[in-house]
């Protein structure tokens, strides 16, 4: 089969920065994927932008997927794309439209442009678009949890659309990373937990929190918990340069015979600072 790369290089003219970034992004979706309870499929243009092929996709761990297919390698023209196409010349989000149906399955349609920025910051043009595309079969009125995960994901393909997301200096980790299910944090601007999963919770509670986790500093937090002095200063200073806009990589912290694995990452839609967010896994 080919790969992202092959099948870059032979249908489009982008070169190897763009390439990379878009690398950056399939190896860092699957978190966006779930967020979003729906599947991710990466389109370039071809032939000027009347088509669109399919380059990489993800399925949702988190709901059913709306491809029962591979969607990879297939070329896509028409009233099928136009979605895409607007993403793509206009350089915005589109959301409107009605559902569509795959078969039996009904799915609502989003796109959302992907952008480089260069090595003084500034965003370039679009160099492809996402596809976000969740089945509504078994649509329902979501939970909180829901809703918070929702919110990032949406606040992520803002920084997509950006060119923030994934960063630059963001690493495709090698090993296991946490996973959307283990535990959510949403961080305000200041650091302020405003949203921990009961997961989370959990996973806080082995590390010695008695109490609940929502308007605690994490970083403060971090360093009081932590068995090692200078393990939780590292690991307070990780979660500083995510609210800096930084992508520290993950991070073990131990305490009282546990060990949370922890990752940290900036929410800066639309340029504006917003907050962090963390996952964490036992």
């Amino acid at each position: 089969m080919s790969t992202l790369r092959d099948l870059v290089e032979e249908h489009t003219s982008l070169g190897s920065e763009d390439i990379d970034h878009l690398h950056r992004l399939a190896g860092d979706w699957q978190l966006l994927s779930d967020l979003s309870f729906a599947d991710l499929l990466l389109w370039v243009p071809v032939n000027g932008d009347e088509s669109f092929l399919c380059v990489a996709q993800v399925r949702p761990t988190t709901a059913p997927t709306a491809y029962q297919d591979d969607q990879v390698s297939r070329t896509v023209g028409g009233p099928e794309v136009a979605h895409l196409t607007i993403a793509y010349r206009q350089g915005r989000i589109w959301r409107e439209g009605d559902p569509v149906w795959y078969g039996d399955t009904p799915a609502r349609h989003e796109a959302i442009p992907v952008r480089l920025r260069d090595a003084d910051g500034e965003p370039g043009g679009v160099i492809a678009v996402v596809g976000r595309d969740t089945n509504l079969s078994t649509a329902r009125t979501p939970s909180q949890l829901e809703l918070n995960y929702l919110t990032t994901a949406d606040d992520l393909a803002q920084m997509m659309a950006d060119g923030t997301f994934p960063p630059m200096s963001h690493r495709i980790e090698t090993t296991s990373a946490p996973r959307v299910g283990d535990g959510l944090i949403r961080l305000d601007a200041s650091g302020k937990v405003t949203y921990a999963s009961p997961n989370a919770q959990s996973a806080f509670r082995r590390l010695g929190l008695p109490s609940h986790l929502v308007g605690e500093d994490l970083a403060a937090l971090f360093a009081r918990l932590a068995d090692d002095p200078l393990e939780g200063t590292d690991a307070s200073a990780r979660v500083l340069a995510a609210l800096g806009g930084e992508a520290p990589s993950r991070k073990e912290i131990e305490a009282r015979g546990a060990t949370v694995l922890t990752r940290a990452l900036p929410l800066k839609p639309a340029g504006v600072p917003i907050g962090g967010w963390c996952w964490c896994a036992t």
